[in-house]
């Protein structure tokens, strides 16, 4: 039996290179089940600090909350508060603007009360997938709960 060829350089590298793609695709996709609990549990706080300080108005409808921070003012982020509140209230929803000194700029409760959306006023087309990133857009498929939670980071929209 003829002895067997020893393997090239470039093939052993390849090799390596696909055993290195493989491993970091495999992590890649196995974080994309998990969502981070830690942006939940910031919001869940977040609506029961809320609750207990009673700013939270009793209703049973969807509640938009924009939620005022002295340090994000934008002139654009109040044109977008304007076009979400309309949206927001012909979809039988309420529309409320707290002083609250959150991280998120806008929360979006169901009418159970709890979390549908925590984010910026405006996200960027990033986060969204698609060049039209006006929370408005989104707001059939996040009101009827086709989908989990979005719980966007923290930031202002400007």
């Amino acid at each position: 039996m003829p002895p067997r060829p020893a393997l090239r350089p470039g093939v052993i590298t390849g090799l390596i290179l696909l055993a290195c793609w493989l491993g970091w695709t495999t992590r890649s996709v196995a974080a994309l089940a998990h969502r981070p609990g830690d942006d939940e549990a910031a919001v869940a706080a977040l609506v029961d600090g809320l609750r207990a300080q009673g700013q939270l108005p009793a209703i049973a409808a969807p509640l938009a909350i924009r939620l005022t921070a002295p340090a994000c003012d934008c002139m654009q982020d109040e044109q977008a508060w304007q076009q979400l509140s309309t949206a927001l209230q012909a979809q039988g929803a309420h529309t409320i603007a707290l002083g609250a000194t959150g991280a998120y700029e806008l929360l979006v409760l169901a009418a159970d009360g709890h979390p549908l959306y925590a984010g910026p006023l405006q996200p960027s087309a990033l986060a969204c997938g698609r060049g039209n990133s006006t929370l408005a857009s989104w707001l059939p498929a996040l009101l009827a709960e086709r989908n989990p939670p979005l719980f966007l980071p923290p930031r202002c929209s400007c």
